[in-house]
């Protein structure tokens, strides 16, 4: 019986990792030749010379003034707004969680921005802002469109905590304080995590929101980002500062999830 058992979960086992065999070579073909490809792009002087510079190519685009200004905007971007949007999205799903009844109904309002498509709300949003020509519409922007997906996630979070445990709690004497101190925030902070990294990369990701809110290739410098200065160089077929400037921002992301689950370990332990 042992060794049928054994037998049948290896055939288990094996079923599943051919499974994950296409998606391992869709990631294989799709992303990591890819940029394999662009950090080769990023060490030579150009596409037909094929010369190999070392970190010329890096060492140009950290003085290039226009990428120090995008990498700016986009770490301001994340300073200002993540907060904003993680403490907005805490709030909300706080009230849906443990609000009166009518005002749970309203969850369905913050699903919207995931599917309202972008174009139509830029129209709304140059409408409201046209003499505005301060970053604030972008921030605001940035905002709305992500707030709606951490409520979400954080409602879940909320909800899916057992009430024996708060009542337990108080049978022991523990006050309102201590109950959140205590129960809710261990249990909802690797959620709080998840949906930090998540928004700090969509933050690098706003390229589109912006140019249509713009409709140009060169926007006001308090909205320039990363993604705009790709774009540009991609335009301009510069696939030396494009490929150095993605391994930057690469790199920059990759450090930014690494340090939060750093973080989201030590906070557990």
């Amino acid at each position: 019986m042992k060794k049928a058992k054994t037998k049948k979960g290896f055939r288990w086992n094996t079923k599943c990792k051919l499974c994950l065999v296409p998606s391992l070579l869709g990631t294989l073909v799709f992303f990591v030749v890819p940029f394999i490809r662009v950090i080769y792009y990023s060490l030579i002087d150009n596409q037909f010379k094929r010369n190999f510079v070392g970190l010329d190519n890096y060492i140009d685009t950290l003085t290039n003034d226009y990428f120090l200004l995008a990498l700016k905007n986009s770490l301001l971007l994340i300073v200002i707004c993540v907060p904003i949007v993680i403490i907005l999205s805490l709030a909300v799903s706080l009230v849906l969680s443990y609000g009166i009844r009518w005002v749970r109904k309203t969850r369905a309002a913050f699903v919207l921005p995931l599917v309202i498509p972008t174009a139509s709300i830029v129209l709304i949003w140059q409408s409201v802002f046209a003499q505005d020509t301060s970053v604030l519409p972008v921030y605001l922007l940035f905002i709305w469109k992500n707030t709606g997906i951490c409520i979400v996630l954080l409602t879940a979070a909320f909800t899916a905590i057992d009430p024996a445990l708060f009542e337990a709690a108080r049978l022991d004497g523990a006050s309102t304080f201590t109950l959140h101190k205590k129960i809710t925030i261990p249990i909802i902070m690797p959620t709080v995590f998840f949906v930090s990294l998540l928004t700090i990369v969509n933050s690098f990701k706003i390229f589109k929101e912006i140019y249509l809110y713009y409709g140009t290739n060169y926007p006001p410098d308090h909205s320039y980002t990363l993604q705009y200065y790709m774009n540009n160089n991609f335009l301009k077929l510069d696939y030396q500062s494009l490929a150095t400037s993605a391994v930057l921002t690469s790199i920059l992301v990759f450090g930014i999830v690494m340090a939060g689950m750093a973080l989201q370990r030590r906070y557990r332990q």
